[in-house]
């Protein structure tokens, strides 16, 4: 019999996660260019972050890629309780260290329909007592739709840029997300959320015996330097009888160059009635779902200014500064307040990619004036946290 002939080997193979990229449902013709303007679309193409790496592994169509990233560091904590609260808690230095993993697939159908899949969770040391990990990202991309656990659509600024972000767990919701392009710079998303499903449950007060998901309206405008961020949210609070709570945010970011130096600068304000998930930072949800009942109406509103400048390539500074403020009506008096004010500036120095090292300082002044309700030692009054931290990506 005649022998067959020898297979080739067959290597995995480079490639990029690409993500869907729908038509624009009103696109038009797209004006000619200059050879200056072509000149200047290739830099900003150059600026912008590159392609998730991956490989096509042998006998596949699909390209994985894994990514991580770990973060140590030092913090020292220092507290002052406010005259009507609980003693503060003693000053204490920690250590913490955080890993984040993260592992996304794209495949690309016969159809030309392409089919993405992400899962993302981060380790945390013991700090306040919890070191579960946490889920911050489980999702399936099939065209413009996503399924699964994801960031909410409604949320805007979110401090990446603060090593806070690391320390403490995402605000991921169950969700299911339509995207739709309007043009090339203007982009439109339907959702349904739902946060008991997600580590928002675990950051701010989620009504139980709800009916249906929140529903969450976005708008978003990406053009040159500039992105910008409005979106509502309606969500239901079960009781007799039930009402809807609903929220709205408005933020705007623009990166700019000037004198060889790169900056940018963000704003964002949210409002909400019976909303209050939808309100502040993770911080600031957190601190507020350990004196909030999930029953309680609320009326409030968050605002902050956070901005970066590049010094150097690879030296950079951080700030932000915000408010979050809610008004909470209860029984036998005649309101109750919540107020939370934060300041917090870092440098970070990034020699090569992938590595950073930095010192991050922060003071927040917290308010919480709330008749017959436990406040836990170290909520109200005014917290400092200083932390050196070196992070390594890959």
């Amino acid at each position: 019999m005649p022998s067959r002939p020898a297979q080739a080997p067959s290597f995995a193979r480079a490639c990029t996660i690409a993500l869907p990229e729908p038509q624009p449902l009103f696109a038009g013709a797209p004006p000619a260019a200059s050879e200056d303007e072509a000149d200047d679309s290739d830099e900003d193409d150059d600026d912008d972050d590159p392609p998730e790496r991956g490989l096509v592994l042998p006998g596949s169509a699909t390209c994985l890629s894994i990514t991580g990233t770990v973060s140590a560091g030092m913090q020292r904590d220092s507290f002052r309780a406010s005259r009507s609260g609980p003693p503060p808690p003693s000053n204490a230095t920690s250590f913490p260290v955080s890993a984040a993993f993260r592992i996304a697939t794209s495949h690309e159908l016969a159809s030309g329909l392409r089919v993405g899949t992400a899962f993302g969770f981060t380790l945390y040391s013991p700090v306040d007592g919890a070191s579960d990990p946490s889920i911050d990202e489980a999702t399936i991309l099939i065209g413009p739709w996503t399924f699964g656990l994801d960031s909410s659509r409604f949320s805007f600024w979110t401090g990446d840029e603060f090593i806070f972000s690391a320390r403490v767990p995402s605000r991921t919701v169950g969700i299911i997300a339509l995207d739709l392009p309007l043009t090339e710079s203007w982009t439109a998303t339907l959702a349904l959320e739902d946060p008991a499903l997600g580590n928002t449950s675990s950051t701010a007060p989620v009504p139980t015996g709800r009916r249906v998901p929140d529903a969450i309206g976005r708008l978003v405008y990406e053009q040159g330097g500039w992105t910008v961020h409005g979106a509502i949210a309606l969500r239901e609070i079960p009781g007799t009888p039930s009402r809807f709570g609903r929220a709205g945010i408005i933020g705007a970011t623009y990166e700019g160059e000037g004198f060889g130096h790169g900056w940018s600068l963000t704003g964002q304000i949210a409002g909400a009635i019976d909303g209050a998930p939808y309100l502040g930072s993770v911080l600031d949800a957190r601190t507020v779902s350990r004196v909030l009942l999930a029953s309680d109406a609320t009326r409030g509103f968050s605002a902050v200014v956070s901005g970066r400048f590049e010094w150097t390539d690879e030296l950079a500074s951080n700030a932000y500064l915000s408010r979050y403020w809610l008004e909470v009506p209860l029984a036998n008096q005649i309101r109750g307040e919540i107020r939370i004010d934060r300041f917090a500036a870092n440098l970070v120095w990034t020699p090569v990619e992938g590595f950073k090292l930095g010192i991050e300082n922060s003071i927040a002044w917290a308010k919480i004036a709330l008749t017959g309700r436990e406040i836990a030692a170290g909520l109200a009054g005014r917290q400092i946290s200083t932390q050196v931290f070196v992070e390594r990506s890959f």
